[in-house]
């Protein structure tokens, strides 16, 4: 009968016994070559039959491989290690032994696929097995809170934002608190955590919370002293959108059609502050919030939610930034608003507008941009 051919459970069985006396001898005669042989031809045989077996004859398969995989070649119990990944029915004291080699190697293949690796051996692996073997454990297609807890106590950096990334991992509330500590001082991670669709509304309000005072500390550090308190203003209003996740008319608007027309006014040379502020005059939103995008390079939404914020802060550092004057702010301030603002808010808005410095509000929205394009910014 060719290799490959289909045998019944019996026949696999009788083939097996019929290989004892030869993995007996090859132990036996402490040759490395024979054992290798005999390794493969017990474990090509279990390949093949995988499927028809049941548990009882996957016992016996599992102590002779067991019994040939001890003590031989490195290479080789690496091969094993590969071949048995992916067997669902893989014998089980060999996919352990295996599974707790120390080298990352050999245990690795069978770490990120093996799903005869119950939880327990799993925390028992994230318990005793160093980083390498953490993280390889990170790439399994699901893991359990009971194991994830392990991972995110044990793990270092690598191991944690792997393993928050990984959408089949799935963590408690107590995984979540670890993992918002360990995200205070790793931005990457803060990242990550924020496109899990899984994590709970009040930790999300923790996460926006950590990102704002990383924010704040990176920008009182750079900025003007007298400028702290506007710029803390505005983290608070952008942080404040990013937890709540507000929508707006224009927000949830086709915007497709406004940036089209405006990229065609680029491309002729004829945009600039002038015919924006005509926009603005002419009531077409979209077009000047599309018109600012893209003299600032800026992302058109973060644009749009700046201009329907609950404050005009957040506008007030994109009109700044971009060297736009007084008059062309105190538009936008009365198009918002439906109306001319009070007296005592143009007061308020026009002193801010002389406070705030270019080079500030230039940080202040680089910054900001780069929070919404995920790119981290330059040095």
């Amino acid at each position: 009968m060719g290799p490959g051919a289909r045998l019944t459970p019996g026949t696999a069985m009788n083939n097996l016994v019929s290989f004892v006396s030869e993995v007996e001898e090859a132990v036996a005669s402490g040759d490395p070559v024979r054992r290798v042989a005999a390794l493969r031809r017990m474990t090509n045989l279990f390949i093949e039959q995988a499927p028809h077996l049941k548990e009882l004859h996957i016992t016996v398969f599992d102590e002779v491989i067991l019994r040939l995989a001890r003590d031989i070649e490195f290479r080789a119990r690496i091969e094993l290690s590969d071949r048995l990944a992916d067997i669902a029915n893989a014998p089980r004291r060999v996919v352990r032994d295996l599974a707790f080699d120390d080298d990352i190697k050999v245990a690795g293949p069978i770490l990120e696929r093996s799903s005869r690796l119950d939880d327990a051996d799993l925390v028992e692996l994230a318990r005793t097995r160093g980083q390498d073997h953490l993280f390889a454990m990170t790439k399994r297609p699901s893991l359990s809170e009971t194991v994830t807890d392990v991972i995110v106590d044990r793990g270092d950096t690598r191991v944690v934002r792997s393993v928050a990334g990984n959408e089949g991992a799935r963590f408690s509330v107590s995984g979540f608190s670890q993992l918002l500590e360990r995200a205070r001082q790793d931005e990457a991670l803060q990242a990550v955590l924020k496109a899990r669709a899984d994590i709970p509304a009040s930790q999300m309000r923790r996460l926006v919370e950590i990102a704002r005072e990383k924010v704040r500390e990176t920008m009182r550090a750079e900025f003007e002293v007298t400028e702290a308190v506007l710029v803390d203003e505005t983290i608070d209003e952008v942080a404040d959108l990013t937890a709540q996740g507000r929508a707006s008319r224009t927000l949830t608007d086709d915007l497709t059609a406004a940036v089209a027309a405006v990229d065609r006014f680029a491309a002729e040379g004829g945009l600039n502050e002038d015919l924006i502020a005509q926009w603005l005059s002419d009531g077409r939103i979209e077009e000047a919030i599309a018109g600012i995008a893209q003299v600032g390079a800026l992302p058109v939404l973060m644009v749009a939610r700046a201009y329907h914020s609950t404050h005009y802060d957040p506008l007030l550092f994109i009109v700044r930034s971009l060297r736009f004057g007084w008059p062309t702010f105190k538009l936008i301030l009365t198009c918002k608003a439906g109306r001319q603002p009070p007296a005592e808010v143009l007061k308020s808005a026009f002193e801010a507008y002389q406070h705030l410095s270019i080079p500030t509000a230039q940080k202040v929205v680089r910054f900001t941009a780069v929070r919404e394009s995920g790119v981290k910014p330059a040095a």
